[in-house]
């Protein structure tokens, strides 16, 4: 698909799609003041903070297809980063590997039984052509079985604090389509599931202890073994979501249980988001819409919303004084322990981001040092809290802004005496 083509399906999408053309499955679940994401799951998230910018139906765990690889990878990543793998080990291909990998109906690049690849093509392919063997070889190199490494993908995932989730394979394959590999104590249909908000999560973990992932997921094709590929993600050619957004990955997934899925990545202005559309429509393999949808979705947070800096020692409006009644000065300003970032509507400024005390200090005890953590303070604008991940912290820490010596005993006996009468 040319890119032009591709650009106006994708304009098409945003301005002229018919309420009609989607199935009832895809109803908004958001404020009616939202545009709407037809898919049954969505969500935007800022990578690196967690501040959740858009939700639909976030929590639901659903078929997630290929997005599971993003699991796989985070697993072959954390391997290497504890030296128990490198990105130059050789994966030596079982016969039901090899068979899988040129099975009718799967994207795959063909691998050859009992020949080695490196485990970084491995990746690439699974990333960028979503090649199912691929994965399951790399869930094979770490765990030696299938079972094995479903329950490892389960052990990772509560560890990140993902709840819901279930695994059985590393490719995120209908567990029949899997052959021989598949495990025999579970349903034949049984399919990866993970909810929207938990894959935001995931991919903003992958991106943070994996550098150079988008280089990777921003890839348009690859070469295995000599042989081109085509990637799958449609954006990557179409950097056109709005003035300064640049679309560099993730990851696609279809089945007929998940639909059209993909978990997205850009940056705007410095600023790293995370999109997730899950169970987009899904009518041929071809089918534009959820590139379309997370268009549609990166379009809302870039137009709608900006990121505002609250500098590091800046003190926050609606915060007020904290008493120090023992100091020689008896009340000071906390301010921010570090540099923070949260995005609000364009309408808002920066100066019109408040705080609120999670706990009041009634009083700080001098003497004092400069920068010591003594509050913490929810942020809001126009009366809105701000929503995060769950293992994201939400909080702002405050700490003194200066050095507060404690008054000598003649001062607090007169100030005791003045409170007395």
């Amino acid at each position: 698909m040319t890119f032009k083509i591709k650009w106006f399906l994708l304009v098409l999408g945003l301005f002229v799609l018919p309420v009609s053309a989607q199935s009832s499955a895809y109803a908004a679940t958001v404020s009616t003041s939202q545009p709407v994401i037809y898919a049954k799951s969505a969500i935007a998230v800022d990578a690196d903070t967690g501040q959740i910018l858009y939700e639909k139906n976030a929590h639901q765990p659903l078929a997630i297809a290929s997005i599971s690889k993003l699991m796989t990878v985070y697993i072959v990543r954390k391997q290497i980063q504890e030296g128990k793998l490198s990105w130059n080990d050789q994966v030596k291909i079982s016969p039901a590997v090899a068979k899988l990998s040129t099975a009718s109906g799967l994207t795959n690049v063909p691998l050859k039984s009992g020949k080695s690849y490196k485990v970084r093509d491995l990746v690439k392919a699974a990333l960028i052509v979503s090649a199912n063997a691929a994965a399951i070889a790399l869930g094979q190199k770490v765990s030696g079985n299938a079972q094995n490494f479903a329950d490892k993908m389960t052990k990772t995932a509560r560890g990140l604090g993902i709840k819901d989730a279930k695994f059985y394979n590393a490719a995120g394959l209908t567990n029949k389509l899997t052959g021989s590999l598949m495990l025999k104590k579970d349903s034949p249909n049984a399919e990866n599931l993970m909810s929207a908000k938990d894959i935001a999560l995931l991919a903003s973990r992958l991106e943070e202890s994996f550098p150079g992932l988008t280089k990777i997921t921003g890839q348009t094709q690859m070469t295995f073994a000599g042989n081109s590929y085509a990637g799958h993600n449609q954006l990557l050619d179409d950097r056109q979501i709005a003035k300064g957004a640049v679309v560099n990955g993730l990851k696609t997934g279809t089945s007929d249980e998940a639909g059209a899925c993909f978990a997205g990545s850009a940056t705007y202005h410095g600023r790293r988001i995370v999109t997730v559309v899950l169970g987009a429509r899904n009518n041929s393999a071809t089918d534009p819409a959820r590139f379309i949808q997370t268009a549609k979705l990166m379009g809302i947070v870039f137009h709608k919303q900006h990121p505002v800096k609250l500098a590091k020692h800046v003190h926050i409006s609606g915060l007020g004084t904290t008493k120090v009644p023992d100091g020689k000065l008896t009340k000071t300003k906390l301010v921010t322990k570090k540099t923070t970032w949260v995005w609000v509507p364009k309408s808002i400024s920066q100066n019109q981001v408040k705080g609120k005390f999670v706990k009041t200090p009634k009083k700080i005890n001098a003497p004092v040092k400069k920068n010591k953590s003594v509050a913490s303070a929810n942020l809001v604008y126009d009366h809105h809290f701000l929503k995060y991940l769950d293992t994201f912290p939400s909080r702002v820490d405050l700490v003194t802004s200066k050095t507060i010596e404690k008054a000598n005993p003649f001062v607090l006996f007169w100030r005791a005496l003045s409170r007395l009468f």
